[in-house]
């Protein structure tokens, strides 16, 4: 997809917004639940029920609606939302937040917001992204020491409700509406190798995010209170093979059952199970590209146990490692020549 292509398709007029713009209720919200915070009529959406069609993708890309003031909602997935033209209202526990044209805007679950009604020449683009895919594959992607890394790490920590979104001055990025677009038309029209792509450049969007240091939040507050966290992840990145909680512990300097807690409260996994998301991503990269023996995959990621290694790769993955190996292979095979 071109950019010019990608333009016509956001500025397309879908069934919806025309029934919108003729003043015509949607019906769908009414399936959600509704709940009262506040005194106020919020709806809850969930990841898995909205997103229920593409469940598999780490991330879920959709144009927001215009022509209509959005009821009050929450929801359970991290949102970025991308003022590709135009402008809006966010509103935020109440307060208004106006969007220009190239700022982006991060948003953690949970959060009370509505939308004011967009114009024709408003197009607001959200990506969501939900807490499974928060791998240590995916954490060991953000850019260190920053206020991007610090979003991400605390993103589900429902604890404490500080820094609950940023909204990001970066209209006057070249870069970043670069990569957001490029991002766009890979999801749009994906080309073989769209996950690894779209991986890319969503690290390409984050790391510029962190040379945009003028944002809006509710605190402008920066400095890291959990520094534990991305050093104990790029940790598990190059210690996964043999590495134990204890010994991560002493290298460390911490107790072993906190550095665990920490690891689970920032990120939903305890130690030995980012360990394990670590060592299948890894089965996975060599299946993809290389002619090892399933066997000698396990072997060289520290599993000696087979049994256990087929249970695991099928319960993250949806298949055996040599069914896996040989769906991509027949996938390879069919591949039309491009001209």
């Amino acid at each position: 997809m071109t950019p010019n292509e990608l333009k016509h398709r956001l500025f397309f007029i879908t069934n919806s917004e025309e029934k919108y713009r003729s003043g015509i209720e949607d019906e769908k919200l009414e399936q959600f639940t509704h709940l009262n915070i506040g005194g106020k009529d919020v709806l809850q959406f969930s990841y898995a029920n909205i997103f229920i069609e593409n469940n598999a993708m780490p991330y879920l890309v959709r144009k927001h609606s215009r022509f209509r003031d959005y009821p009050y909602h929450i929801h359970d997935w991290i949102e970025i939302s991308y003022m590709y033209s135009g402008s809006c209202t966010q509103v935020i526990h109440g307060k208004r937040y106006p969007m220009k044209e190239g700022q982006l805007l991060l948003m953690k679950p949970g959060i009370i917001h509505t939308i004011e009604a967009l114009g024709e020449k408003d197009i607001l683009v959200q990506i969501a992204l939900g807490q499974k895919y928060l791998t240590s594959n995916f954490f060991t992607r953000l850019p260190s020491s920053s206020i991007v890394s610090s979003f991400f790490v605390n993103a589900f920590n429902i604890s404490g409700r500080k820094n609950n979104f940023y909204l990001f001055h970066s209209e006057n990025s070249r870069r970043l509406s670069l990569f957001i677009q490029e991002f766009l038309c890979e999801w749009h029209e994906p080309s073989f190798a769209s996950l690894d792509i779209l991986n890319g450049l969503f690290s390409l969007i984050l790391s510029e995010l962190v040379n945009v240091m003028d944002v809006s939040s509710e605190q402008k507050d920066s400095r890291h209170n959990n520094s534990y966290i991305l050093p104990l992840l790029h940790y598990i990145e190059n210690n996964y093979k043999d590495s134990s909680l204890s010994a991560a512990a002493k290298d460390f300097g911490l107790n072993p059952t906190y550095l665990s807690s920490l690891l689970k409260k920032h990120t939903g996994f305890s130690y030995n199970e980012l360990v394990c998301q670590q060592k299948l991503t890894v089965a996975k990269r060599l299946l993809d590209n290389s002619e090892m023996a399933v066997t000698e995959i396990a072997n060289y990621i520290g599993y000696q146990n087979m049994s256990f290694f087929y249970r695991k790769f099928k319960q993250i993955f949806g298949s055996l490692p040599g069914e896996y190996r040989e769906e991509k292979s027949s996938l390879c095979s069919i591949r039309p020549i491009q001209k």
